[in-house]
């Protein structure tokens, strides 16, 4: 939020987020070092549904067809914007989803049943909590709330069928990295 405040009209701060996030991660390491990040095809297969959702809502909101490079990125020099987008992509694919899952599916789906989560078994979960991490996720997604609330499902379906936290973040990252994917290809900046 600090990033984008001091921001103005176009988010230079970006690979600050991303800094700080992995910094954040890597300072807490030890606290989920006991996680089991592993995963099987499954998590990428919801990754992969989560995308293809996440282009359905985008087409039945019909969104711009093509949007243009944001003009502050584009009149910067090609190494600025280079790295500009290269954090955007780091953020996107590692430190987002990293965070994200072990916020959403990792804690707070957990927390409905027990203060102390670390005593609960991963795929511990109310109708409840899925219900709510999900909504709560889907908001933070803007005006494509509708497909948060079902990645949000999908990313805790990954992890309810295996009881691997690994499962969710490599749903989520394989969403982002496809998403990152069609942005850069398709001209689509609206979906970052």
């Amino acid at each position: 939020m600090v990033t984008a405040a001091a921001s103005g009209d176009f988010q230079w701060l970006y690979p600050l987020r991303f800094l700080a996030a992995a910094g954040a991660l890597w300072f807490l390491r030890h606290r989920y070092a006991k996680v089991d990040w592993s995963f099987s095809w499954f998590g990428p297969a919801m990754g992969v549904l989560a995308f293809v959702i996440w282009l359905g809502m985008d087409a039945i909101m019909n969104t711009r067809v093509h949007d243009a490079l944001p003009e502050a990125l584009a009149a910067t020099t090609p190494a600025i914007r280079s790295t500009w987008i290269v954090f955007r992509v780091l953020a996107a694919v590692l430190t987002v989803p990293i965070a994200e899952e072990l916020a959403f599916r990792g804690f707070l789906i957990r927390r409905f049943i027990s203060a102390d989560i670390e005593a609960l078994p991963p795929e511990s979960f109310t109708w409840l909590g899925l219900a709510i991490t999900s909504i709560a996720f889907g908001i933070l997604h803007g005006n494509l709330w509708f497909a948060g609330i079902l990645a949000g499902l999908l990313y805790a379906w990954a992890l309810l069928r295996r009881g691997k936290i690994g499962e969710a973040i490599a749903a989520h990252a394989t969403t982002n990295a496809l998403l990152a994917a069609y942005v850069l290809l398709f001209h689509k900046w609206h979906l970052w």
